[in-house]
């Protein structure tokens, strides 16, 4: 299905945007060389907030400084080789570095300032080195009180490094002088601009204007015509990028990135690529777009400036693109599809999220999955025993009555608060936090993307009661810690386990008890990290939970997300959890917006609320015997095998177990299926036998193989 794709990538063990800090900017790169009696090269990023140097070669640290640790630059331009040791060799203070450099006496200074011995912060660093070459340097000074060391290999929480000697950088004779000029110029607007958001916003903005005039004086230069040309970002889970987004005739879509993008790539699509295409709320502003391409796992979201920007290029895709590309599925359409049996839970809990306006490029709104199993401490795996799974038709905040209580005797505080002092400004909530946001996602995936985590907590991985452990621990703090409420994410219901594996050999920490935190603790019902996937995604698609799965989604998707009915069911959450509750025009200062979309972008957003009534019970139903079940669990079982002796093998190598050792499952082309023969053949066998009476032997041939077919909406669906 068209909304299944791959979750958030891996990055590459270089500079990328998750080196930044929240609401951190990157602007632009030159190529230098460090220099400490040797040379190692690389390249300086100047971002709105640090500072930050990259070797070239990848096993080797990077550096970052920030300007708010007392950062001095100074420029020299012209020095020998010669002149250059002089200069390594002096002690450079605070007070020097304020002074007219090029005014000074390099020889005298060498004589009362030399240094007993190198920079050993950079020598302990940087131990693969070259010779400095004979030439003509322009040199750039820095001080500054901490350097921060980013491990690339492994990765690893920031280490702070006090530090009080000079780093000296000669700038590479292949940079441009005007980006050497914009480099200055950026630093020292940077650090000596008053308000860092309006000093920002200007060079976004300029930025974006006069690439603008520059791509329409190509493109007529050229004999282009432009049908559409707007400013738009490009939302990724690392970071938005800042760009400009143009359609040529005969040319298609092109994305010029300009603001945040160290890669710098332009992104380009002919109009037939496209797949389909729906409406996205950003922020919650109706200013989104997502595209979906043929041959491609990942989707495309596109955030513009205003409604009216994001309408105009909407019309102009419906108008070029053919019938079968335009997004003309509806809910209504979703819904009759797995009524009637012809789509899988996973697949339309994926379809619901999509519609709802969550996706896996938006952190701040990722697919959201429900805990359905509620047993994680016994041998036993039973789909035969409704205490098996959790309660569906209750948010899962109010799964613990206890805590619960407390919960609503807050929320009656509250009340009485808003009456007494007469408040209408204030409204009452029963759930202090929301059951997804970035926070709930990249508490998840830490071994896969350690540094989501790394950016959220400010350079550490937190505490280690905090790091995601196991998943009967998560259950535990889920239904009982009192700021803890959280939900599933998809990954939950793939087979692609390596967001549990530590493949990395990050240290994460260890428990109180003294216990090393290395892979994800998986249930005993549960053989290894394939089988516990494996299985979660069975119990998704089994009879209980399919006959629950309704009641989930009223909370989640439905109407009983607002109003009285939210607070009937106890599934009221803060307040700017909800798009109606968030005014923007209000913002009267840069200050005010800033703070309302952190709050916006990290706290939670409850989904578009899709349905008006209770959601439509399924008419299929699933019965498997239970020696039916058994033959599957066995069959998994028996052909998940070699991954059992991988796990038990001290060499936990998770590429090596994918591609070695679990050829059996895969996760292919945006498709979940399973390419086992025997399991395919028991689980058709089981969809083939649950079909009500209705169906004739015809139809349930046709839709048993279509189930887990990726393309089983548009194969359906008549558009």
């Amino acid at each position: 299905m068209f909304f299944s794709l791959s979750s958030i990538r891996k990055p590459k063990q270089e500079f990328n945007l998750l080196h930044l800090e929240t609401q951190e900017y990157y602007f632009l790169s030159l190529k230098v060389s460090l220099h400490n009696n040797n040379e190692i090269r690389g390249k300086l990023h100047i971002c709105s907030r640090s500072l930050v140097f990259q070797p070239n070669q990848p096993k080797l640290p990077m550096i970052k400084m920030k300007y708010s640790n007392n950062l001095i630059m100074k420029i020299l331009r012209n020095i020998d080789t010669k002149t250059m040791n002089q200069i390594m060799s002096i002690k450079w203070t605070s007070s020097l570095l304020m002074e007219d450099i090029d005014s000074l006496d390099i020889n005298q200074l060498y004589q009362h300032f030399k240094r007993d011995k190198n920079n050993e912060l950079l020598d302990k660093l940087y131990k693969v080195q070259s010779r400095i070459a004979n030439s003509q340097y322009t040199i750039m000074f820095l001080r500054v009180d901490k350097l921060f060391v980013i491990n690339r290999n492994p990765i690893s929480p920031y280490i702070t490094e006090t530090s009080d000697e000079n780093i000296v950088f000669s700038i590479s004779q292949s940079n441009s002088k005007q980006n050497i000029i914009r480099f200055l110029k950026l630093y020292q607007g940077l650090t000596q601009a008053e308000d860092e958001n309006s000093f920002i916003n200007t060079i976004i903005n300029t930025t974006l204007n006069e690439a603008m005039n520059e791509h329409r004086a190509q493109s007529s230069q050229q004999g282009l015509k432009i049908e559409i040309a707007v400013k738009c970002k490009l939302i990724n889970p690392e970071g938005n990028i800042y760009g400009l987004f143009s359609i040529q005739r005969d040319e298609g879509i092109k994305y010029i990135p300009l603001i945040n993008s160290p890669k710098g790539k332009i992104l380009m699509w002919q109009l037939t690529e496209i797949k389909f295409f729906l409406k996205y709320r950003y922020m919650f502003k109706q200013i989104g777009l997502e595209i979906w391409f043929f041959n491609k796992k990942r989707s495309v979201l596109l955030v513009f400036e205003d409604p009216q920007q994001l309408d105009t290029v909407y019309k102009y895709l419906i108008r070029k693109t053919t019938k079968n590309q335009i997004s003309s599925i509806t809910i209504e359409n979703l819904t009759e599809l797995w009524v009637n049996g012809g789509l899988s839970n996973f697949d339309y809990l994926m379809s619901l999220n999509t519609f709802s306006s969550r996706s896996f490029c938006d952190l701040s709104a990722y697919p959201v999955f429900p805990w359905v199993i509620a047993e994680y401490t016994d041998k036993t795996f039973d789909l035969t025993s409704p205490e098996f799974f959790r309660d569906l038709s209750r948010p899962v905040g109010a799964l613990n009555k206890h805590r619960l209580q407390k919960y609503k005797q807050s929320y009656q505080d509250q009340l009485k608060s808003q009456k007494n002092n007469n408040n209408n400004d204030m409204i009452p909530y029963i759930y202090p936090t929301h059951y997804s946001s970035p926070g709930t996602v990249v508490y998840y995936l830490i071994r896969k993307i350690p540094e989501f985590v790394i950016k959220l907590q400010n350079g550490v991985f937190g505490p280690t009661d905090r790091i995601f452990r196991g998943i009967d621990s998560t259950w535990y703090t889920t239904l009982n810690l009192h700021a803890d409420s959280k939900e599933l994410i998809p990954e939950f219901y793939s087979l692609d386990p390596d967001f549990l594996i530590n493949c990395d050999k990050l240290e994460l920490g260890m428990t109180q008890e003294g216990e090393i935190i290395d892979d994800a603790i998986i249930p005993p019902w549960a053989n290894s990290m394939t089988d516990f996937l494996l299985k979660m995604r069975m119990a998704l698609e089994s009879d209980y939970v399919s006959s629950q799965l309704p009641k989930w989604i009223d909370l989640i998707f439905g109407y009983k997300t607002r109003g009285d009915e939210a607070v009937k069911q106890d599934n009221l959450f803060y307040p700017y959890t909800y798009a109606e509750n968030v005014n923007w025009n209000q913002c009267r200062t840069s200050i005010e917006k800033q703070a309302l979309e952190i709050q916006v972008a990290e706290f939670g957003q409850v989904p578009i609320q899709l349905f008006n009534s209770c959601h439509p019970n399924r008419k299929l139903k699933i019965h498997p015997s239970l020696k039916q079940q058994q033959q599957l669990n066995s069959s998994s079982q028996r052909n998940l095998q070699l991954t059992d002796i991988q796990q038990e093998s001290q060499n936990k190598d998770y590429v090596t177990c994918l591609q070695n050792q679990v050829s059996s499952l895969q996760w292919e082309n945006e498709k979940l299926k399973f390419n086992l023969d025997t399991i395919k053949q028991e689980l058709q066998l089981q969809k083939i036998e649950t079909f009500n009476s209705q169906y004739d032997q015809e139809e349930i041939d046709k839709k048993g193989q279509d189930l887990m077919s990726d393309d089983s909406i548009y194969q359906q669906i008549k558009i």
